[in-house]
């Protein structure tokens, strides 16, 4: 079946004419020579075959019989962020679909057995337990166990709060972000409960990693349960999770009937409706990092009928054409709204945003398998940061917060510190309505 899914997209790969634009932000909208790089990968290893173009053409020499899967080749495909820079970048100047061909690569080489070994290992865990919580006696309501919030669907309300982190195995600055944000839910009086322990995995991992079955099962199940419990509303608090239902459930598992949002975009409505104030200044100059799968991947999939035809035997084209996704219309403008709402916050953008923001390096398995890859691209997003002028990075990502966190992790190194924005959302709220409801 993967190869068949593979074999389907082959007239994509032979658009690739290794004009390496998927290496780097389109050149109209590069704001500073040294934040032009776009691929974290390329960026690193300085080689083709790193790049969104090497992996079109190493695919399509794979299912012409030119090279073969072997563990050479998966470690090279694997050291990617998924993070479809690549993608965008190229649909710049032409329609082609670099991140489809990527992740189709990825399921071929995990059906023959040769992902590598760190990726395979947390698989298997995933595949065994449904989760990827690193002790048998941790449980998914853990985090909330001693707020008193509605559990569904035993209890009832109009909201789920769905945070999974601690089913992808995710960490405590991911927990402390679902307290507090529980907090501003209540804060505003919003109707919602949790799943406690039956919050399911959302499959992210075996996304990333190109665990279609896997992926399918756990996407079938979540949806599932999303579809069913009972509410008209979900609040998702990572970015990863949105990209995931948003874009990537319609292939894979069906499409959510109940509205799915991010926190970002549920914050942005409460204060939009006057439900949520913010009355205390954080006096902070910031910047904002976008979350690859909060902002270009997260747009739903075009639903396109036509045709593909092909003229002077080379020149491919649809009829009628097919709508693109640019990336362009992923969740940017709600982070930045609550940003401007916080009196003290004074906001200044980095140069690489919104569909062009480069990569934190948490995504697709490459802190599990290629850790100094996934601290390159940090370090980089990071210094990007820094130069800003800023004091304070912000992101809106389990993930992002997760791998910035981690990166120079026992150097000494002295690096801008990061905060999820729910943070300073709670720290703009009333003190005593926060320090009361958390």
């Amino acid at each position: 079946m993967t190869l068949a899914r593979l074999k389907s997209l082959e007239d994509e790969m032979k658009k690739c004419f290794r004009c390496s634009l998927c290496k780097m932000i389109p050149l109209p909208v590069v704001a500073s020579p040294a934040y032009s790089d776009g691929c974290p990968a390329a960026r690193r290893y300085h080689f083709h075959g790193y790049s969104g173009s090497g992996k079109q053409i190493m695919a399509l020499s794979l299912i012409d019989g030119r090279i073969s899967a072997d563990a050479d080749l998966a470690e090279i495909v694997f050291a990617c962020t998924t993070c479809g820079l690549c993608d965008v970048a190229c649909k710049f100047i032409m329609e082609a679909e670099r991140h489809q061909v990527n992740m189709a690569l990825r399921e071929y080489l995990v059906e023959q057995g040769v992902a590598p070994r760190a990726i395979k290992e947390r698989a298997d865990r995933l595949q065994q337990y449904s989760h990827l919580r690193k002790r048998a006696d941790i449980r998914s309501g853990d985090w909330a166990r001693d707020l008193g919030l509605k559990v569904l669907p035993v209890d009832k309300a109009g909201v789920l709060l769905y945070p999974d982190f601690l089913a992808s195995g995710a960490g405590a600055a991911a927990a402390a972000g679902a307290r507090k944000t529980a907090a501003i839910l209540r804060a505003a009086g919003v109707d919602f409960g949790i799943l406690g322990d039956q919050e399911p995995d959302s499959g992210l991992f075996a996304y990333w990693t190109g665990h279609r079955e896997l992926f399918t099962r756990l996407a079938e199940n979540t949806l599932g349960k999303l579809n069913h419990v009972g509410v008209e509303t979900v609040v998702v608090t990572s970015g990863a999770t949105l990209g995931l239902i948003r874009s990537k459930y319609p292939e894979y598992a069906g499409q959510a009937r109940v509205d799915v949002l991010h926190v970002t975009e549920y914050i942005e409505r409460l204060l939009r409706e006057g439900r949520l104030t913010l009355p205390r200044a954080v006096n902070h100059t910031v910047t904002y990092h976008d979350p690859c799968y909060l902002g270009r991947q997260s747009e739903p999939p075009v639903v396109w009928q036509g045709e593909k035809k092909v003229d002077r035997g080379c020149m491919t084209y649809t009829s009628p054409p097919r709508p693109v996704n640019t990336g362009a219309n992923g969740v940017y403008e709600a982070p930045r709204s609550i940003l401007r709402a916080i009196d003290g916050l004074n906001f200044k953008e980095m140069w690489r945003i919104r569909e062009y923001a480069f990569c934190c390096g948490g995504g697709g398995g490459v802190p599990d398998a290629f850790p100094r890859l996934a601290e390159s691209a940090a370090a980089h997003r990071l210094a990007e940061a820094a130069d800003t002028g800023a004091d304070l990075l912000v992101t809106a990502c389990d993930h992002c917060l997760e791998n910035f966190n981690r990166c120079g992790e026992g150097s000494g190194e002295k690096r801008i510190p990061v905060k999820n924005i729910v943070d300073l959302v709670y720290e703009a709220m009333n003190p005593d309505a926060a320090r009361s409801r958390l």
